[in-house]
């Protein structure tokens, strides 16, 4: 499996990666929230007490390119990473917008890319040391309406010999003042034949910057296997009444451990943020959400619905307001259909206000389908997994955006 990889090194004791990883377990693997995620995600301290035990990938060999394009070929747009690396050979964007691999476009983009913290971003600051500027910078300039979604794929070639290989995909993505666009972001496996287990660990960051006046969707679909740990960061930045969404699917039943912190700074007056969340029976996943309204009238929404029956999901969802937040909005809510005594979820809502005329709230459901509602439709002919189906769709569709959480239930019955 070596021969489908580009690069592959070992980390050295000493080197940038395996410093980056020290301060990162040093900084959080004792505090909370990440106390128990660490516990989970064991590669960290591993990786901070043992780093020549790991490796890092990145980009495919041409096989696998050619491969890809031979049984892979889309009419989409799509920007391709392969092992965390950018390959434009593989990729094709819209007329107008622009992409750059994230080592020639870091100093023209200096100013809009997160100069990452530890202390804020653990997993997103170890992802910047380790993807080694393999990334990608997508742009899309002024005014300009990308009317197509763009589908941002990364794909992992697991090596079977080598559990212990770390990737890590980064992908910026910029809209200037007035622009708009919508962009899908999957991740998965490529298990070769004969190939049933991965034990890859994939650390994976996105960073947005919506300008004034511009407005952005962003859509997530991972999917990770058992043995597989995905923990993946999302930074978003939204200035004058600038709007961004981010949607994430997890109704794909993951069935690794996934961590997923989302963040999103609204700097300037009128701006507008939204994390929706969807996911269905994971093994073990995370979701840790922050808001941050740092200028007046800013907005942001949460809607979080969990389908559980069975594994475990953990949400923590912030919402801070600072001094200069004043008439700010913030909404948060969590509803879960709790389907079998062998479920779990847990719910940690945090508000920081700091300001005094805002509004802001939180709300927690958990509870089983409706048996009444269930009967009543298989009265009318349905099956019991039919009625179900109907209830869990219904659930979905019920939110702050009936039509996303809609489509989400319309692509999993």
């Amino acid at each position: 499996m070596i021969a489908s990889i580009e690069n592959f090194a070992s980390i050295a004791s000493g080197s940038v990666q395996h410093k980056a990883a020290t301060l990162c377990y040093n900084t959080h693997g004792n505090q909370e929230p990440f106390k128990d995620i660490f516990v989970a995600f064991s590669w960290i301290q591993e990786l901070s007490d043992h780093p020549d035990r790991y490796s890092l990938t990145t980009g495919g060999s041409e096989l696998i390119k050619q491969h890809w394009l031979s049984h892979n070929h889309s009419l989409a747009f799509e920007c391709i990473l392969i092992n965390g690396k950018y390959e434009p050979s593989l990729s094709q964007l819209p007329e107008g917008v622009f992409i750059y691999p994230i080592h020639e476009a870091s100093v023209s983009f200096s100013t809009f890319m997160h100069h990452l913290d530890v202390d804020a971003h653990p997993l997103a600051f170890l992802n910047a040391v380790c993807s080694d500027d393999q990334g990608v910078v997508i742009y899309v300039p002024e005014n300009v309406e990308v009317t197509e979604p763009i589908f941002v794929r990364h794909i992992t070639f697991p090596v079977v010999s080598e559990p212990r290989v770390i990737f890590s995909p980064r992908i910026v993505i910029i809209l200037a003042q007035g622009a708009s666009a919508e962009v899908q972001v999957s991740h998965h496996t490529q298990l070769e034949n004969g190939v049933s287990i991965s034990h890859a660990i994939i650390n994976g960051a996105t960073e947005l910057f919506v300008a004034e006046d511009a407005e952005l969707s962003l859509w997530m679909a991972p999917r990770y296997l058992a043995k597989e740990t995905l923990s993946w960061s999302h930074i978003a930045t939204v200035k004058q009444e600038g709007k961004c969404k981010i949607i994430q699917n997890f109704l794909d039943a993951p069935h690794g451990y996934g961590f997923f912190d989302n963040t999103c700074y609204m700097v300037d007056q009128g701006a507008y943020a939204e994390i929706l969340v969807a996911i269905q029976s994971p093994k073990k996943t995370w979701v840790k959400n922050l808001m941050r309204h740092d200028a007046e009238q800013t907005t942001s929404r949460q809607d979080i619905k969990s389908i559980l029956y069975s594994g475990h999901f953990l949400f923590e969802g912030g919402i801070y307001i600072s001094p200069c937040g004043e008439l700010s909005d913030a909404y948060q809510k969590h509803s879960t259909l709790l389907l079998n005594s062998s479920a779990q979820v847990s719910t940690y809502p945090r508000l920081e206000i700091l300001a005094d005329n805002v509004k802001a709230s939180h709300g927690a459901t958990i509870g089983p389908l409706d048996p009444k509602q269930i009967f009543y439709m298989r009265s009318r002919g349905m099956t019991e997994v039919e009625a179900q189906g109907k209830l869990v769709e219904g659930f979905l569709a019920q939110g702050l955006s009936y039509g996303t959480f809609f489509d989400l239930a319309r692509q999993n019955t």
